[in-house]
């Protein structure tokens, strides 16, 4: 299970570097999302400020793609933890100068999600250079599990800090983690493109990733289900204080606690995937994760207890996490070093459509409550998925992606 960590010191240095930074990322969802909600009393400012930092990613997933296949992956990620950093210190100084405002809140948002543009898709992209081949599904899905332990660290630790330092202290403890995050990146190897000289025009090779991905059924078909299961299932997170406060009767520490089982459940899902690497190749295991997921999300929607909603939330997060890895390790698997950062920004756009889900879902949760308005998303992602699965052969078995690739 752990064998990538065990082999190849950049990888762990990797690993350490994609706990602080994806730590810190959890910490500022869910300040944000509590500001937003302390500041307008208002859902729908909820789902604007989501809508706010998610946006970017439409904007830059594509040139981040190009950017990271024809630089050195290392300094891409080092630039992209600066931008983080200097932002969440930002609302950290604005919030203690008095100073925040609505419109400050979702310029800074906006900054912070256009750094994230290139840090995300730039960790995955690194591993490719890091592992010998036969390793590299098994150290996609540890970095999965790293990513996913955060959302035990993350909420739980920002739940405590609003308690007791409030929302300001708790952007600056974040930006304290990106400084962290970015001293463990200074330690990873220089990571250059391999064929420097081939580059082409900029235009096309912002398309190349497009057009590779369109002639792949198996990378078109899972990229598809990560779109439905960003669009309609995953916006319920941004609805979570609002789902603690007004349906649960809890505040910041109860919304740390439910955030914290869904944590534990995702690095669950994520090791699993880790130590069961065939089911990255299992016929319809994409689909029967997301769609259980869906099934849990609607589930929890009209729960009106806590104890069976943090059963239902540990749930989801390892179903999510269980899709989210195959879903990723097979994109990494499918695509040639060269362009499998252009890949992974196509795969990245999927985040950019996060906010065209938050918005309207935080508009039907303002007029018509929140449960209603997450189960109509989840009804509409299992119709989708079900779709999807038949008019896309290639999602009814990994044809094209044998036992020997893992």
């Amino acid at each position: 299970m752990f064998a990538s960590l065990r082999i190849y010191p950049a990888i762990r240095w990797l690993w350490i570097g994609t706990l602080a930074t994806n730590t810190a990322f959890w910490m500022y969802q869910v300040a944000l999302g509590w500001l937003a909600l302390e500041m307008t009393d208002s859902p729908l400012w909820v789902g604007l400020a989501g809508f706010a930092g998610g946006i970017p990613i439409l904007f830059f997933a594509l040139p981040a793609g190009v950017v990271v296949d024809n630089f050195d992956r290392r300094h891409v990620l080092m630039g992209g933890q600066i931008g983080v950093m200097i932002t969440a210190t930002l609302f950290s100084g604005l919030i203690y100068a008095d100073l925040m405002n609505r419109w400050s809140m979702l310029a800074l948002a906006f900054l912070y999600g256009s750094s994230m543009s290139f840090v995300f898709p730039t960790r995955h992209a690194i591993i490719g250079r890091l592992v010998e081949p036969r390793d590299l599904a098994n150290a996609i899905a540890l970095n999965s599990a790293g990513q996913n332990a955060t959302r035990i660290f993350g909420p739980a630790l920002a739940g405590a800090l609003i308690a007791v330092v409030d929302t300001g202290g708790t952007f600056a403890v974040a930006a304290a983690m990106q400084i962290f995050a970015l001293a463990s990146t200074l330690r990873l190897p220089s990571s250059r493109p391999r064929d420097p000289g081939k580059r082409g025009p900029a235009l096309a090779s912002i398309t190349e990733g497009l057009v590779y991905v369109r002639r792949d059924p198996t990378l078109l078909g899972t990229i598809l289900l990560a779109t439905i299961g960003t669009v309609l299932i995953m916006p319920y997170i941004n609805l979570m204080p609002v789902f603690v406060r007004d349906e649960l009767g809890y505040g910041s520490g109860g919304l740390g606690v439910l955030m914290t089982g869904i944590g534990i459940g995702s690095v669950g899902g994520a090791l699993l995937v880790a130590a069961r690497r065939e089911l990255t190749s299992a016929a319809g295991a994409q689909v029967l994760l997301i769609s259980a997921w869906a099934v849990l999300v609607l589930v929890f929607a009209w729960t009106p207890w806590v104890v069976p909603a943090g059963i239902l939330l540990l749930l989801s997060g390892t179903l999510s996490a269980g899709f989210l890895a195959t879903n990723q390790t097979i994109l990494q698997l499918r695509s040639d070093d060269a362009i499998r950062g252009r890949v992974l920004a196509v795969n990245q756009i999927t985040w950019g459509l996060l906010p065209i889900g938050q918005l309207p879902l935080g508009l039907l949760a303002e007029i018509t409550g929140a449960p209603l308005a997450t189960s109509l998303a989840c009804i509409a992602a299992l119709l989708l998925i079900a779709l999807t699965f038949a008019r896309v052969p290639a999602l009814r078995g990994a044809d094209e992606l044998s036992a020997a690739d893992l």
